[in-house]
């Protein structure tokens, strides 16, 4: 057996000289090659029987599908919740709209710079629209955890 390396590094072996390129030539190294391949040593056969191996892979299965349908469990409180943000944040629209008016910047007659007033739902807009991205954030981690046991099973 002959053993060379070319310029990436890559190590190549051959029993043919002919079969060597003509630049890696000078590089090539006449190794041993063993007489036969080593014997195959048996594995030691496990205490496991074929019952204990069915009874784990039921057990991981079931453990599997527990965890599934609590992490489904979650994602449908999740979306109502969910749910729930978006109903008031329309009702919240509904009552900025009733009081339009009183929310428009207005002009300071003092300093000649309008002045922006804020709604007083603002502060409530901004926690809810800020859960929400949490809690959908949350909706897919979990989701494709769900998928990541769904393939599994």
């Amino acid at each position: 057996m002959y053993r060379w390396t070319d310029e990436k590094g890559t190590a190549h072996f051959t029993d043919d000289l002919s079969k060597i390129p003509p630049q890696y030539f000078e590089r090539a190294r006449k190794i041993a090659a063993p007489e036969r391949a080593p014997a195959q040593e048996e594995t030691p056969r496990s205490s496991e029987t074929k019952e204990d191996r069915v009874k784990k892979y039921l057990e991981e299965f079931d453990r599997k599908v527990e965890t599934k349908k609590n992490y489904e469990r979650r994602v449908s409180e999740l979306d109502e919740e969910l749910r729930v943000i978006k109903e008031r944040l329309k009702e919240i629209e509904e009552l900025e709209k009733v009081d339009y008016e009183y929310y428009i910047p207005f002009r300071d007659l003092r300093t000649g710079k309008f002045v922006a007033v804020a709604s007083p739902y603002y502060d409530e807009k901004v926690r809810l629209t800020k859960r929400m991205e949490i809690i959908r954030a949350e909706i897919d981690s979990l989701e494709e955890k769900i998928a990541e046991i769904k393939r599994s099973l």
